[in-house]
């Protein structure tokens, strides 16, 4: 608390996995779906709770199968009583979004900033989103769903990058397909590959 200002009213949380060099599994080291990666290897789920400007507030190590959606409410609610803090504003990355999340933020007294993926969302949302039309650093508050709002920006230097990462996927999926190292049995409808058509 002396280091933060007297008072930790805002955190930050968000998971990685981390994997080992070894075959076998134990009680904590499981195969589970590795952010580097390496799916065949055993890896740890780390949870990190960070203050403003980054300050590490606590951690949590799980399983490495376990779900990172269901890691977030037990890291801050073992660090809120170890401190005997009161419930502070959380926020993370659309990857801990989870109705389960949300309800017990709810339950639990927090208010909460949580990204979202346009694409999660359902069709009536996307439309509302879509027609929006907004300039560059433009910001607006929609009624999202149950009492939820959503923070809608726009930003052109991100459409622009996204753009071009679409592209480049595309051309490399391109590449492959010309070398005759892709075929139908390699695609799937993740990713740019549901762009490509051949």
């Amino acid at each position: 608390k002396k280091i933060l200002g007297g008072s930790i009213n805002i955190v930050f949380y968000d998971c990685t996995t981390l994997y080992f060099e070894v075959d076998q599994e134990d009680d904590l080291r499981k195969t589970g779906f590795s952010k580097e990666g390496k799916h065949q290897n055993p890896q740890i789920v780390l949870g990190l709770l960070v203050g403003l400007d980054g300050y590490p507030l606590a951690y949590e190590i799980f399983e490495g199968n376990k779900f990172e959606g269901h890691t977030m409410i037990p890291v801050i609610e073992t660090f809120r009583k170890k401190y005997n803090l009161p419930a502070p504003i959380v926020v993370a990355d659309s990857g801990l979004l989870s109705k389960s999340n949300i309800k017990e933020l709810l339950d639990n007294g927090y208010e909460f900033i949580l990204g979202a993926r346009l694409k999660s969302s359902g069709t009536n949302q996307k439309n509302k989103v879509l027609a929006l039309e907004l300039e560059n650093g433009e910001s607006v508050s929609v009624d999202w769903e149950e009492n939820l709002r959503m923070v809608v920006s726009y930003s052109e230097q991100r459409a622009k990058k996204d753009k071009i990462n679409r592209e480049k996927g595309l051309k490399k999926l391109e590449k492959q397909l010309a070398t005759g190292k892709l075929n139908k049995t390699h695609i799937n409808n993740r990713g740019y590959n549901k762009y490509l058509k051949m």
